[in-house]
């Protein structure tokens, strides 16, 4: 009897000690099978421990940090991934439950997922993230065992920049076209009345008397002032409708030679433009692309008022997907390189609006219209304007024009 009941509680031991060891085996296991999965997800994700240190670290998250894993496991350094000192990330205020005082510490809107139960999300935007900075959508959620309590939590990083940019792009456009087609109806009234006005004024000035210098002397100013009135409008047509061009295939490398020359004529402002030999022909209106090129280099001359040297470059590209709003295909693409004061970043989503400007006296060109125009100008000649800018170091204009390689012979012929 004795011999049997040693047998039971071997047996049970045994059973005991396996059952543990299974146990130990299994939750290395799933932690394995946690730290697989977390390393091979395409979405950059870390998680922390209830005591804010973390435990894991994943390959897509150290591609976009630069920062291996092995530099911070263990560390409460998991702002390193956006930030360049210590604050706390969304993941740090769910732990610490004080996610309702997010508001102090994000600029977008902190809210509930509407997915996942205990996870909050916001779209922010890091501009030390990349070269121009780049748009997240972060989730952040606790990480519960099945009793409920929070033992960790976890963080993830979806990168938006491409859908934030062309959500930025659509509504500029929409903004564009509708405030378009106001000036279009209003320009043209206003146009149609001040011929009336000019007519009469021409009238009045031929029938006034010689003696009567005051009342001629006065026409002249009113017939000065109607006739800058006529340009605003005629801008304002051309920023509405893109000035309905007139396309010929063109080569354009003398037009841009002779603009820069003609527009930097007497300034202190020098370039000498370096324009592709075999640049390739486009079908453009000259008169509008000539507008273009003469409105840049104003822009970049008054960029430099003591002076400098400004680059004009002319060369032939083909583009892939890798230009935002921008079709794959073949394009000459003109660079108008200054090395002036350049544009604070707050500005630059803002500097093709019309009647925009950051020219402190309003003359005649600083009325906000010039890179406006510009920009319908190309659009309706389906290429694209962008621009990158630095304080302090200077502006750069890039203009994509669609190119047509074997125009030349259709040049010739004609």
């Amino acid at each position: 009897m004795e011999i049997h009941f040693l047998l039971f509680v071997l047996l049970l031991a045994a059973t005991a000690v396996i059952s543990f060891a299974y146990a130990i085996w299994r939750g290395r296991n799933d932690q394995q099978i946690l730290r697989s999965i977390l390393q091979s997800s395409p979405i950059p994700t870390f998680v922390i421990s209830t005591n804010r240190k973390i435990l894991y670290w994943n390959r897509a998250l150290e591609g976009l940090s630069g920062i291996r894993a092995e530099e911070v496991l263990g560390t409460d350094q998991q702002w390193r991934a956006f930030y360049s000192s210590p604050r706390s990330c969304m993941a740090d205020l769910i732990i610490s439950k004080k996610i309702d005082h997010s508001y102090s510490l994000y600029a977008g809107k902190v809210a509930k997922s509407k997915i996942l139960k205990y996870a909050y999300e916001v779209t922010e935007f890091f501009p030390d993230l990349g070269e121009k900075g780049k748009w997240f959508r972060i989730t952040a959620t606790s990480i519960r065992d099945s009793s409920g309590k929070t033992f960790g939590a976890m963080e993830t990083l979806e990168d938006i920049t491409d859908q934030k940019t062309a959500e930025e792009e659509l509504l500029k456009r929409t903004k564009l076209e509708s405030l378009g087609t106001f000036a279009d109806g209003v320009a043209k009234d206003f146009d149609s009345l001040l011929t009336a006005i000019l007519r009469n004024v021409f009238l009045a000035k031929i029938s006034a008397s010689e003696e009567d210098k005051i009342l001629e002397n006065g026409l002249a100013v009113a017939e000065r002032a109607g006739l800058q009135a006529k340009e605003l409008a005629h801008r304002l047509i051309t920023f509405a409708q893109g000035g309905y061009p007139v396309k010929k295939i063109e080569r354009i490398g003398g037009l841009i030679q002779e603009t820069v020359e003609k527009t930097l004529a007497g300034s202190k402002v020098t370039c000498k433009p370096a324009i592709a030999a075999d640049l390739w022909p486009v079908e453009v209106d000259a008169l509008q692309i000539k507008q273009v090129i003469e409105n840049m280099v104003t822009n970049a001359k008054e960029a430099m008022p003591e002076g400098g040297s400004m680059e004009v470059i002319a060369e032939n590209t083909t583009t892939g997907t890798n230009i935002r709003t921008l079709g794959e295909g073949n394009y000459v693409r003109i660079v108008i390189r200054d090395r002036g004061v350049g544009i604070p970043r707050e500005n630059l989503s803002k500097i093709f609006d019309p009647y925009f400007t950051t020219k402190e006296k309003k003359e005649r060109g600083g009325i906000g219209l010039g890179l406006a125009i510009c920009d319908s100008i190309i659009k309706y000649h389906n290429g694209l304007i962008s621009m990158e800018s630095t304080v302090g170091a200077g502006t750069t204009f890039f203009i994509y024009l669609a190119a047509m390689p074997n125009g030349s012979a259709r040049l010739t012929a004609g």
